[in-house]
């Protein structure tokens, strides 16, 4: 957007032959633009699962965060950042907002937590173990994050299910269950006890460390370089039967700042419409006397 500029004084348009010049410019407003800007979440993993699946707790759990517990779906309302130390390393474990079916198309909290999604690296999705139909849980969960964007299907998973210390032997059912539908190891957790937590953040340490190399060897990123046009430029499109407009930067500012009703504007109006061009090309058009001329908002009739 272009900012409003001052006008000129009457000095600024002094020249040898007319050295106190009576007309001067006004102020010229700026342009105004409405912009939703949306910020994504940046973090090395990130927290999948149903609302109340144990997410906070494994947040709490692994690292220093202090995010809000309670046992009611939908405790979690705003994503919640904590750093996980590993050794000598470290990474970003986001706790973001449970999902729900439809979450891809805007229910529950799905578009404030899905576009959160695209910026992690690894996507840890942990299942409660007392869920009735655990593959049900993990499908509805996986077709919400395919739906709402394929290229998050290429993110780096790691399942788990959790509150293994509530029973052991039904969250062992549940990883076995859930290994068998996705052919891939599952883990079983226990936040609360603190049971298999040290091997799975083991495990996203070495995927993040995996994914941090190959991040540094792709290419970089191409973005769009956007560059204002030069002021300079302008176009003269004929309208109708005696219409003429003239667009461009830097001649419409200048006519429209321009206060026509003070003696000597129109000439230097004149004078700046041949020195720039702009009157021998709405010549080439095939202007006439008294023809209008439109300047953005203002038309003058034109004059030889």
């Amino acid at each position: 957007a272009w900012g409003g500029r001052g006008g000129w004084g009457n000095k600024r348009f002094a020249t040898s032959t007319n050295q106190s010049p009576h007309y001067s410019q006004r102020g010229h407003a700026g342009e105004s633009v409405a912009l939703r800007l949306d910020l994504r979440l940046l973090a090395d993993v990130g927290l999948l699962g149903l609302p109340n699946a144990g997410k906070s707790t494994l947040l709490a759990a692994v690292s220093h965060a202090k995010p809000k517990i309670a046992e009611y779906p939908f405790t979690t309302l705003e994503p919640m950042l904590g750093v996980v130390g590993v050794g000598y390393e470290r990474f970003t474990l986001a706790d973001l907002p449970g999902l729900i079916e439809g979450a891809s198309e805007g229910y529950g909290l799905g578009f404030k937590f899905l576009k959160h999604v695209r910026r992690c690296r690894v996507l840890l999705h942990v299942i409660d173990c007392s869920s009735i139909d655990p593959v049900t849980d993990y499908e509805l969960i996986e077709t919400e994050v395919r739906t709402y964007d394929n290229l998050l299907a290429d993110i780096p998973r790691v399942v788990a299910v959790t509150k293994s210390d509530l029973d052991e032997e039904i969250a062992r059912d549940a990883a076995d269950t859930l290994e068998a539908h996705i052919g891939a190891p599952v883990a079983t957790i226990s936040a609360q006890a603190g049971l298999g937590t040290d091997a799975l953040v083991a495990e996203l340490m070495a995927l993040v460390s995996e994914e941090r190399e190959r991040a540094a060897s792709r290419p970089p990123e191409v973005l769009p370089v956007v560059r204002p046009q030069p002021e300079e430029r302008f176009t003269v499109v004929r309208k109708g039967p005696g219409l003429f407009a003239v667009e461009g930067q830097r001649v419409v500012t200048f006519i429209e700042m321009m206060d026509f009703e003070m003696d000597g504007a129109r000439d230097e109006v004149d004078r700046r419409l041949t020195r720039w061009g702009v009157a021998r090309a709405l010549r080439r058009e095939g202007v006439a006397e008294g023809d209008t001329v439109r300047f953005g908002e203002v038309d003058i009739a034109w004059r030889e």
